[in-house]
């Protein structure tokens, strides 16, 4: 009876310290060894699954031979070790990139573990949503349309996501460089006033509503210059006019030389002489010639001036 009682108490000894042990394990490794300042960023690709690039720094206290493993499971599923490490140049795993996640709406759970030979190493965990960690492209197919007289209109696509959703599920930022201003626009276009310059880039943000990454780090474009200055004196207008002008004082001179006008309006007006030498001519041209056989008699008018013969 003694031995009966005796191992019944001793197998419920067994079971109250296993269960101390779940409820308040033991803390494995020493403070100051664990991974620091561990974060991760999703980039994602029109043809294929997106990829994701987790980055750490090894603790303060941790030994020289220290290395890190990292572990991601999915949602009731196993861990999955890193497929690629990034190392330092002491070797040591600082990083570690994954070709290809899968962004579902469950949370994945990391852990970062380490080993040395010295001194036993804290586990650090974190878990999150694939599509949290997301950064953003630049928005794709940038266009901007002149053709209307009144403005300009930027057109442009929303960039790739891990969750394949739509523009409606984006905000755009536009910054413009020339006025060092900025605008967040619901739609995928925007009018720009004529007539000015413009220098804008442009970048994706996650709308409130929608299960896409709401970080404000999306990529912003390459520089998109349009635009002219409008002029501060009228230039266009003046050169127009001048010409214009020019045009008409040629066509003018060549209908004169061609009708001969110019001719006409350049004859000299004859002086009182020139004109009593005409009307003597024209005298001596008028006055009769004397036929052979005949005579002509001429008769002048004779004035009180004039001496007598």
């Amino acid at each position: 009876m003694v031995t009966i009682l005796g191992f019944s108490h001793m197998s419920w000894l067994i079971v109250f310290c296993a269960t101390l042990h779940v409820a308040f394990p033991k803390e494995k490794g020493m403070n100051g060894t664990s991974v620091e300042n561990f974060d991760c960023v999703v980039r994602s690709y029109t043809f294929k699954n997106p990829t994701m690039n987790c980055t750490w720094n090894a603790g303060k206290n941790v030994p020289p031979d220290t290395q890190y493993f990292m572990y991601l499971a999915y949602h009731k599923a196993r861990d999955n070790e890193c497929p690629h490490y990034i190392s330092n140049t002491l070797g040591r795993h600082i990083g570690c990139y994954f070709p290809d996640v899968i962004a579902s709406p469950y949370r994945v759970n990391i852990t970062v573990n380490g080993s040395s030979i010295e001194s036993p190493i804290q586990s650090y965990v974190d878990d999150f949503r694939i599509y949290d960690k997301e950064q953003f492209r630049p928005p794709q197919n940038i266009t901007v349309d002149y053709r209307s007289p009144l403005y300009y209109k930027v057109q442009w696509e929303p960039p790739p996501n891990s969750r394949k959703v739509g523009s409606e599920c984006f905000e755009f930022q536009i910054k413009d460089e020339r006025r060092n201003t900025a605008m967040t626009v619901q739609e995928k276009t925007y009018n720009f006033p004529k007539p000015a310059k413009y220098i804008l880039r442009i970048r994706a943000v996650g709308h409130i509503t929608c299960p896409i990454s709401k970080k404000m780090n999306g990529e912003w474009s390459e520089p998109i210059e349009f635009g002219t200055d409008p002029d501060r004196f009228p230039t266009l207008p003046l050169v127009l006019v001048a010409l214009g002008t020019i045009v008409i004082i040629v066509l003018l001179i060549l209908i004169c030389n061609r009708n001969h006008i110019w001719e006409k309006l350049t004859d000299p007006v004859p002086g009182p002489k020139v004109m009593w030498q005409h009307e003597k001519n024209e005298e001596k041209w008028v006055a009769p010639v004397p036929i052979a056989g005949e005579s002509v008699t001429v008769v002048e008018e004779m004035t009180a001036d004039s001496p007598k013969v």
